[in-house]
């Protein structure tokens, strides 16, 4: 009984390891192939036996648990005379570890059918055709290679949490962690007390937030300290990219003033996000600990600019569930970033008007992982790019000082997301984020900031956050 179990579970097993062998070919490819078009009647068709190129796009999504095939859509241009067909997948699997083949429908009902051959992100076609039902003509494909783009993620039941998640929120992520920095490295300017200024009963000048009591009295080196929390909510409600999380996040720095009208210091930071993501049935528990180097310079009595750069590591543990069973991974990523403002400020009795131009780059790779239904999901690239003009009003009430701020930001280097079925992303290009609250400053150097922000015009797409910032300066 004992052998005839072990042989039961042996067999289980290796069945298990060889369903699940199958590559994971999801994604966007493009590329050029070569055919044939041949025909049994010449008189019907000028062109026989005419060789011609097209180029091709595929957007395919498979299963690597049962060697399944699906599609979204696909497009083919002959070339030869310009024309352009689109056509469905209907149907496909792997042959083997290998191959795998698919039917399709083109645009005007005929049928067609390709063989490919995978080798990593590359697939080679070893034969295909379409038949022409309304005639006799048929073209032949005889070749041809397909590269896998990074420039659109397959949002699907099987894609990865992170896969989306991380193209879906790397870049709201980016602005919150820049954005603060930026907003410390103007409070370490204005601490210093390097701006021509009025004097508002018992305070003085304030930019972004902080102090304007001047640093550094006695010391050879002034310096500041600051610790920032912030708690966020956001969700996206379309059902093909539905996810709905919250994140706590700790950032904090120390600066100098080594050299006249500068400010140099680092800021380390962890996030911590707990998300749901509802397109897969799934969840992600996501660890971020960053690190940035940051500089700040005043340059005239009402202009400062300020730069920073940094990494951060980012830790997953995702899970999502495909059909009845949990599948299970923990990638990981590398992020580095870089951004510059600049930063203007006007007074009009006790009121303080500001202005903000700046811009922002950071890219992420996820390295390849395997999940733990045997599926290897490949290195995956995400770059952001952003350009961003915002304004500022505030009135200050001697230690107390109300503000709002509004930015508008622009995606110039957006990666898209591709749903596999339904309703498909709007994938917007820009949002406008609101920012209200209230600073505190105290004689002695400590000072407090309370705000909170939301993000409008991304569809489907809501964001709300609140911050507390304290920092004190020596």
């Amino acid at each position: 009984m004992y052998r005839s179990l072990f042989l039961f579970l042996f067999l289980a097993t290796i069945s298990t390891l060889a369903m699940a062998d199958y590559p994971d070919v999801t994604g966007n490819y493009s590329g050029t192939l070569n055919g044939i078009d041949v025909d049994s009647s010449p008189s019907s068709c000028p062109e026989n036996a005419q060789a011609f190129t097209g180029s091709i796009n595929l957007i395919l999504e498979s299963n690597p648990t049962n060697g399944s095939i699906t599609g979204v859509s696909g497009s083919f241009t002959n070339n030869n005379d310009g024309s352009l067909d689109t056509f469905t997948i209907n149907s496909g699997s792997f042959l083997d570890q290998t191959t795998f083949s698919f039917s399709f429908t083109l645009s005007d009902g005929d049928p067609g059918s390709l063989l490919l051959q995978v080798s990593g992100s590359i697939l080679t076609i070893i034969s295909g055709g379409v038949t022409d039902l309304g005639g006799v003509c048929d073209s032949v494909i005889t070749g041809g290679t397909l590269a896998r783009t990074g420039s659109t993620v397959l949002a699907s039941e099987n894609t990865p949490s992170s896969t989306v998640t991380d193209a879906l929120l790397f870049n709201l992520q980016i602005q919150s962690t820049i954005s603060g920095i930026s907003n410390r490295i103007g409070a370490a300017l204005a601490g210093i007390g390097f701006f021509i200024n009025p004097t508002f009963g018992d305070n003085q000048f304030k930019l972004n937030g902080t102090t304007g009591l001047n640093a550094g009295d006695g010391e050879a080196v002034p310096y500041g300290i600051w610790g920032n929390y912030s708690y966020t909510d956001f969700e996206n409600d379309l059902s093909t990219t539905a996810i709905d999380g919250r994140s706590h996040s700790f950032l904090g720095g120390i600066d100098f003033q080594f050299w006249e009208n500068t400010v140099m210091g680092v800021a380390m930071g962890f996030d911590n996000s707990d998300i749901d993501t509802n397109f897969n049935s799934g969840n992600q528990q996501v660890d971020t600990i960053t690190i940035a180097p940051y500089f700040g310079a005043v340059l005239t009595d009402f202009l400062s600019a300020d730069f920073n750069i940094g990494y951060s590591n980012v830790s997953y543990d995702q899970f999502r569930t495909a059909g009845t069973t949990r599948v299970n991974s923990d990638p990981n990523s590398d992020r580095w970033f870089g951004a510059f403002n600049l930063n203007g400020i006007h007074f009009i009795d006790r009121w303080i008007i500001g202005g903000r131009v700046g811009m922002l780059f950071a890219s992420s790779v996820i390295n390849s992982y395997i999940e733990s239904n045997g599926s290897i999901v490949e290195e995956s690239r995400n770059k952001v790019g952003t350009v961003s003009v915002g304004g500022n009003v505030a009135y200050s009430f001697n230690e107390w000082e109300p503000f709002l701020t509004l930015s508008y930001q622009y995606d110039y280097q957006l990666q898209e997301i591709v749903a596999a079925t339904g309703p498909q992303p709007s994938n917007d290009k820009d949002d406008i984020l609101l920012t209200t609250g209230i600073r505190y400053f105290e004689k002695s150097g400590i000072t407090g900031n309370l705000e909170y922000s939301k993000r409008f015009t991304r569809q489907n797409f809501n964001e709300d956050r609140i911050s507390l910032t304290i920092r004190a300066d020596f």
